[in-house]
């Protein structure tokens, strides 16, 4: 039976800057597409939250240019706590799928697995073999 199942995943930048928003989200959004096998027809919507910190660019848009341009999408501010994590990227995607919510793998990457060091026990990433596959299945011609 298909249910509507949410998938978290958040990561970090070094620094408010639109290019590293735009690839530090294309590549969570890519990771959480690869280990759930979520095909963008499936979604029925994204929330991104930014710290404070973050406002050069909506990490929405990463989505967008990878082409789901029928998902609804929605940015806001996470909640400012003394302590937190800074200068990260949060995301939830509303998913449609017939899988379980122990088959759910959550994806936390760079600083963020601070957040969740109980759902960041994967292998490491290879960034250049992320960059590859991005380029090779998501990047609109």
């Amino acid at each position: 039976m298909t249910m509507c199942r949410g998938v978290r995943g958040a990561t970090t930048v070094e620094q408010d800057d639109r290019e590293e928003i735009l690839k530090a989200t294309t590549q969570l959004l890519a990771l959480m597409i690869r280990r759930n096998e979520i095909d963008s027809a499936d979604l029925a919507s994204a929330t991104f939250t930014v710290t404070k910190d973050l406002h050069s660019e909506f990490p929405a848009l990463a989505a967008r240019q990878l082409g789901w341009l029928e998902v609804p999408l929605l940015c806001g501010y996470e909640v400012s706590v003394e302590g937190s994590l800074p200068q990260c990227i949060r995301v939830l995607l509303h998913w449609n799928t017939t899988k379980s919510q122990s088959e759910i793998q959550h994806v936390y990457i760079r600083d963020a697995v601070k957040l969740r060091p109980d759902l960041s026990k994967v292998p490491a990433v290879d960034i250049e073999e992320l960059e590859r596959w991005i380029a090779e299945h998501l990047k609109e011609d």
